[in-house]
């Protein structure tokens, strides 16, 4: 069996373990590595999470024309979960995917090669309560006001995710026993999590930009107010890392570090206040937002993108906030595609 088989069938299992419906075609190089002499200039497949802010800047790349500038042949594959495309570009049927830690890690310990390129977002995450619950303190110091929840139901995106484990890291900071203090429960996505928090089901709720439009910050008490802050236990969070497969770099670096140098000039666009209003339209398009929807959650989240680089002391600081215990860290240099990983590559 071939090693790329092998990774496949482990990263397979591995999901489907975890519960994951997948929907998948033959595996095959045509999507991800790419045919001819080296595969350079052939259509280089990008997965896309519809809804997802961790995509922007690929969005945004394609939108203002970076990949094109470039020379990279890009053509996004939008799909509606991250397991799907973490699969496909496991499988090589997709060549650069935005993996979150959660599903890269566990994929690499069951010997799937996958590299990072470079870090996308960090903590988009907030807890807000109900209308007149009482809270104490600054919510941009949110170890004094996470105290407020004691005894209370917090509302998750589902038991064990990504939302629970990192509003535990918030409680834990804030000196409380999440399995004694306060009770959690699983309202779904946003547009149940809205009418779970609206039928008063939860005491208090994870919270994003990108609910504002069907939750205002008036109809809410504010918990935390530390998007884009440093100083708290989110601080460190990297949501998703742009990730290419072993085959991609080895038959396309070509397009590979094109690829990159095109995230890099769509994050100095993003971070140019001319260009705000051109960010908010992308970024409405890409969560399915209204125009002032986007114009708010880009207000909000421009802080909380990051150079698409990664360092070996970020990378290890993941493994508190992936799971619950701490997974063993993959190793960095491994695990990671330096020529784009190590600073701007253009």
């Amino acid at each position: 069996m071939s090693r790329q088989r092998i990774w496949t069938r482990n990263a397979l299992a591995l999901l489907a373990a975890a519960g994951t419906a997948l929907s998948l075609g033959a595996c095959s190089s045509a999507g991800g590595a790419g045919s001819g002499a080296d595969g350079e200039g052939v259509v280089l497949k990008v997965g896309l999470s519809r809804g997802v802010p961790a995509d922007l800047m690929t969005y945004v790349a394609e939108n203002e024309g970076f990949f094109d500038k470039r020379g990279v042949n890009v053509e996004l594959v939008t799909m509606d979960n991250a397991n799907s495309l973490a699969t496909a570009l496991i499988s090589n049927d997709i060549a650069v995917d935005t993996m979150v830690p959660p599903l890269m890690w566990p994929a690499i310990d069951k010997g799937a090669c996958v590299k990072a390129m470079g870090g996308t977002i960090s903590n988009t995450l907030e807890v807000v309560a109900q209308p007149g619950t009482e809270i104490k303190g600054d919510p941009t110091d949110p170890h004094t006001t996470m105290k407020g929840l004691k005894g209370k139901t917090i509302g998750v995106i589902a038991r064990g995710s990504g939302t629970e484990l990192w509003i535990t890291a918030l409680l834990n900071q804030a000196g409380m026993d999440p399995a004694k203090d306060v009770t959690f429960v699983a309202v779904g996505p946003p547009a149940t999590a809205i009418q779970a928090f609206k039928a008063k089901q939860v005491d208090a709720m994870y919270y994003g930009p990108t609910m504002e439009e069907q939750l205002p910050p008036s109809d809410v008490v504010r918990v935390t107010d530390i998007v884009g802050r440093d100083g708290n236990a989110l601080s460190p969070l990297v949501q998703a890392y742009y990730t290419t497969s072993c085959e991609a770099v080895e038959q396309r670096p070509g397009d590979i570090m094109s690829y990159c140098k095109a995230i890099w000039d769509a994050y100095d666009f993003s971070q140019d206040p001319r260009n705000d209003d051109a960010m908010a339209k992308w970024l409405a398009e890409l969560i399915g937002d209204t125009p002032a929807g986007g114009a708010k959650a880009w207000t909000t989240l421009k802080n909380a993108f990051i150079e698409p680089t990664i360092r070996a002391d970020a990378w290890a600081a993941q493994a508190p906030l992936v799971a619950s215990p701490a997974p063993e860290v993959p190793d960095f240099a491994a695990s990671t595609y330096a020529p784009c990983a190590g600073g701007d590559p253009r």
